[in-house]
């Protein structure tokens, strides 16, 4: 467990499942929802279901950010594929984020990865641009009545430097 300021970074537990998809589906709610045909919404919430965030969190390794006794971000990752970041709307744009990212590419790092992956979403791909993140190429899924979810692919090379995003204020 590491301590940043008022926030405090450990390894997700089973028992803060619900707390989790609920930080998860209020994101979504909020941040996708007027990006986002209400099909993509409800595929983004049905795809991030309690099975899928406990099957990764055992697979990979997956971080909570707490404050004040409440989880405010979440990330995940197995193998070299990141998934799973989401910070309460409320605390977005303190660096929580970038908190969470790097120490997401320091566990690639320390397990000997040196390019990790994600998909982003439209609203998340200008965050993962500022951090380094490079383009594969833009796609989509269709999802329920012949609508389309909009999302990029990509990936960054890591390396020592990647290490040493700091929290805003700092």
């Amino acid at each position: 467990m590491c301590e940043y300021g008022k926030v405090t970074i450990r390894e997700f537990k089973s028992g803060d499942l619900a707390e989790v998809r609920d930080l998860v589906c209020e994101t979504i709610d909020v941040c996708y929802s007027n990006v986002y045909c209400a099909e993509a919404v409800k595929f983004f919430k049905d795809w991030h279901h309690n099975e899928k965030i406990l099957q990764n969190a055992g697979d990979g390794f997956t971080i909570v950010l707490e404050q004040n006794g409440r989880i405010v971000g979440t990330g995940t990752i197995v193998t070299d594929e990141i998934m799973r970041v989401f910070v309460n709307p409320s605390s977005q744009k303190y660096g929580f984020g970038k908190l969470i990212m790097q120490k997401l590419e320091e566990k690639a790092l320390s397990a000997g990865k040196n390019i990790v992956k994600l998909d982003a979403s439209l609203p998340s791909k200008k965050f993962y641009d500022l951090l380094g993140y490079a383009t594969l190429k833009h796609t989509f899924l269709e999802v329920e009545n012949n609508k389309r979810l909009d999302y990029y692919k990509m990936q960054k090379t890591l390396t020592k430097k990647t290490r040493g995003f700091n929290l805003k204020g700092e």
